[in-house]
């Protein structure tokens, strides 16, 4: 076994169950190009009301998929970039083994590196310069 997802339950939330819906099918036919996997609708389950709420704009709705097969790592490369794109987009994978790995969009790898780097305004330029003519490659880690 070389990291053979044996199958795991994706999680896709969404503003409304429409818009869940909608995303849930996206992923999965992003999911579906990848060598080797099968990804499909896993049934509703049952019991996940919240009696005595509000009013169903309170609850985030969620879809379920089951992916089968292919590998994890190159599968949640494929979700983590999907997730990515919208602030909105937020996926839970769980694990046969009971484990969560979660994904949220919304901030950019840019954001991360500006937050990291001190939170300068630079968006452009790397840690020492624009390296157009360090003579050490290396030094950056």
């Amino acid at each position: 076994m070389t990291g053979q997802i044996e199958s795991v339950r994706i999680q896709v939330s969404g503003a409304d169950p429409r818009h869940a819906e909608l995303e849930a099918r996206e992923l999965r036919d992003v999911l579906r190009r990848l060598d080797g996997t099968e990804v499909r609708f896993a049934p509703a389950e049952a019991g996940n009301s919240a009696d005595g709420s509000k009013g169903p704009a309170l609850l985030t709705p969620e879809v379920m998929l089951v992916l089968t097969g292919g590998s994890f790592t190159l599968a949640g490369t494929a979700i983590k970039a999907w997730v990515a794109v919208r602030k909105s987009r937020k996926v839970r994978v769980l694990h046969p083994d009971g484990s969560i790995t979660e994904f949220q969009g919304g901030v950019s790898g840019r954001e991360i590196r500006n937050l990291r780097d001190g939170g300068s305004d630079d968006s452009g330029n790397t840690a020492s310069g624009n390296g157009s003519s360090g003579p050490s490659p290396g030094a950056v880690r």
